[in-house]
């Protein structure tokens, strides 16, 4: 088996060598694989903001692929069941990789995998056993990561003007109590992802600076976190989330939605992870913690989080705030003016892939909510996945408020790089919990529906699926039951290792009142992009994408949007890199409006929606100052040609232009 093993690395090493030999052109840089991870343009910003900082943790504390456990694999969304067990299986065989070159041989892991993995996993020696959190250790190989943020506004919106007296007087609400400029400052301590501590601090536009008040900043979240010690699994403190299931009872994070469901099948949300990002929303705050027993892991977690409510009189709360905003007095007021007490309780147990698990959720609001009367509320859930080779099939039932909520998913492995999903799920109109995200159309309540996706990876990528649902009771824009069908179809191709061929298109037809009719109608929206990527050598690389939007809907006229990006990317040495962004566009309506993916700060990349008639310009410059210290900037304009005006009320800028400068400071120490 030696001499087997020698001959595998040797062919490893040989094909793994022939890409550097032709300058590495397929080797993309960390932004274009975020955007490969988040390919879903419909993706919020704060779940976008959340899965970003996920990829990065995981970046930064890269695994074993040697010692790495099925649970830990598992945290890589973009790997299948089957490619984690191959990757298993090759190690038990032939012994631990010497080089992430063996990946190849594995069979089930392709090209486009692989280039991605190599960012997450190195290949390592085997320790003889797992080492323990010591302190000398910990401080010792401990990472430090200090971030400050600070975003310039170069324009002015009508909440930062000057009124007199008289008119604050009638309108106390008209001006913004703070500043233009917004700032943050984060802070990481990080022990191979096994001991995590820090706090995260953000002020937005117009909040108030104080000293005296919160120490300056709007937002804090401290959080400690501690995994792997022994039978204690996690324990979490500060604010922090929890997941479990698929998500239908408890998953404060953010769901990927359709387009990952597909090829992030049978993945089950599981266990308690700090929360360090700057949304203001779906965390707790308390304490957790995780301990195994056997085969089995229990979690107990308890809770008193602040949130923002409208409350109506004095007993009860018509809606949560989840904006984040205090940049006006009555935004001011209703800062943390409640407080959610909340407790639960997890047990599951896993052996030989099977997963079997229950989750008590119990909430108490200080009044009623026009969902919860009486202010208790008290769910149950029960989740299972079975993962084998060729198939796998996981689900979870949720009973709370009088309702059901059920999700079951089926994944069949047709060959080594085919594979096929169906997701059933109903959820009942009474049903709702407030700490639920799971895989819905609209909410997880009032709809129930079919998804069938498949997936093909190899040279030429492709995945897709077809999602038919309906709400079986009336529902925001639409006053009866009605029902709709989403189709998305994704391929990407590399004819050769400098061009990158993407191409995604998506229809959605969606019944909603139509007032002319007095009947529910079909509302039709068509979203197509196609780019191109090229890279000339290892500094240079070039995009340019095509899109192109319609929506239809009766009795209204036609909605057309185009666009047109063109981007490049420059790396001149190891310490610096510039990008720019250039998009022009054109759409007729609001709702015909086109997504673009923009490169910029660390944590904040993302998705820009256009709509209307303009160009939207963008630079982003990194420069490595030492190898611990490194500046970020990233400088944009949009320009508009059918108005002299952006946005409205207290966000409205007298002008058919604005621009933002983004700097951000980043020292490892």
């Amino acid at each position: 088996m030696k001499s087997h093993k020698i001959a595998c690395v040797f062919t490893a090493l040989c094909l793994s060598m022939s890409p550097l030999f032709s300058q590495n052109y397929n080797d993309p840089d960390w932004d274009e694989v975020l955007e490969l991870l988040l390919s879903d343009d419909e993706m919020s910003s704060p779940a976008f903001e959340e899965y970003v900082e996920m990829y990065e943790q995981m970046r930064s504390t890269p695994l074993n692929i040697n010692t790495a456990t099925v649970e830990e694999l598992e945290r890589l969304q973009f790997l299948s069941p089957k490619q984690i067990e191959d990757i298993h299986a090759y190690i038990y065989m032939h012994g631990p990789m010497m080089t992430l070159g063996e990946l190849m041989l594995t069979g089930s892991l392709d090209w486009n995998t692989r280039r991605i993995l190599r960012h997450f996993v190195y290949a390592g020696d085997i320790p003889p056993k797992r080492p323990g959190i010591k302190p000398e250790e910990v401080f010792r190989y401990g990472r430090n990561e200090l971030t400050g943020r600070m975003d310039i506004p170069l324009y002015k919106r009508d909440g930062f003007k000057e009124y007199s007296a008289e008119e604050l007087e009638r309108y106390p609400n008209r001006e913004y109590l703070g500043g233009r400029l917004s700032n943050s400052v984060r802070y990481s301590f990080n022990w191979r992802g096994r001991l995590r501590f820090g706090f995260t601090a953000d002020r937005d536009s117009g909040e108030p600076f104080s000293i005296k008040d919160r120490a300056g900043f709007d937002f804090w979240s401290p959080y400690f976190y501690i995994s792997d010690a022994g039978r204690l699994k996690t324990l979490a403190a500060g604010n922090f989330k929890a997941s479990f299931g698929r998500g239908l009872l408890m998953n404060s994070g953010f769901s990927l939605g359709k387009a990952a469901a597909v090829t992030s099948i049978n993945r089950t949300a599981s266990g308690l992870k700090p929360h360090s990002s700057l949304s203001e929303t779906g965390y707790f705050q308390g304490i957790g913690g995780s301990v195994s027993v056997g085969k089995t892991v229990f979690t107990l977690l308890g809770a008193y989080t602040p949130a923002d409510a409208i409350i109506k009189g004095d007993s009860l709360i018509t809606s949560f705030k989840t904006d984040g905003y205090h940049r006006t007095g009555l935004e001011l007021s209703r800062r943390h003016n409640i407080r959610i007490t909340s407790a639960a309780f997890n047990a599951n147990y896993r052996y030989n892939g099977i997963s079997l698990g229950t989750t008590l959720l119990y909430e108490r609001f200080p009044y009623s909510t026009k969902t919860v009367p009486g202010g208790e509320y008290a769910g149950v859930s029960a989740d299972w996945s079975v993962r084998r080779a060729a198939f796998g099939c996981s689900g979870e039932i949720s009973c709370s408020n009088g309702g059901m909520a059920l999700l079951n998913e089926l994944s069949l492995r047709l060959s080594q790089r085919c594979g096929m999903m169906l997701l059933l799920r109903h959820y009942s109109p009474s049903y709702y919990s407030m700490r639920c995200n799971a895989l819905a159309e609209s909410d997880v309540r009032n709809e129930t529906g079919l998804l069938i996706g498949f997936s093909r990876s190899g040279k030429i990528r492709s995945e897709g699926y077809v999602d038919l649902f309906r709400h079986p009771e009336a529902r925001y824009g639409a006053g009866a039951p009605s029902n709709g069908i989403d189709i998305r179809l994704l391929s990407e191709w590399n004819p050769d290792e400098r061009n990158n061929l993407y191409a995604v298109a998506r229809f959605k037809s969606k019944q909603k009142d139509c007032k002319p009719s007095g009947t529910l109608e079909y509302c039709i929206t068509w979203r197509c992009r196609l780019r191109w990527t090229h890279m000339f050598n290892q500094s240079l690389s070039c995009r340019t994408q095509l899109f192109w939007s319609r929506y239809d809907f009766l009795y209204e006229e036609i909605s057309d949007g185009v666009g047109m990006e063109l981007s490049a990317e420059w790396r001149p040495c190891e310490r610096l890199s510039c990008s720019a962004i250039a998009v022009r566009f054109l759409t007729e309506s609001y709702e015909s409006n086109i997504s673009v993916y923009e490169k910029g700060l660390k944590y904040a990349m993302g998705y820009t929606n256009l709509s209307g008639n303009g160009t939207r310009i963008a630079m982003t410059l990194r420069f490595k100052i030492t190898d611990k210290l490194q500046f970020n900037m990233k400088a944009g304009s949009l320009i508009y040609y059918d108005r002299d005006e952006i946005g409205s009320s207290r966000q409205r800028i007298e002008s058919s232009h604005k621009e933002d400068i983004n700097l951000q400071l980043t020292w490892n120490f």
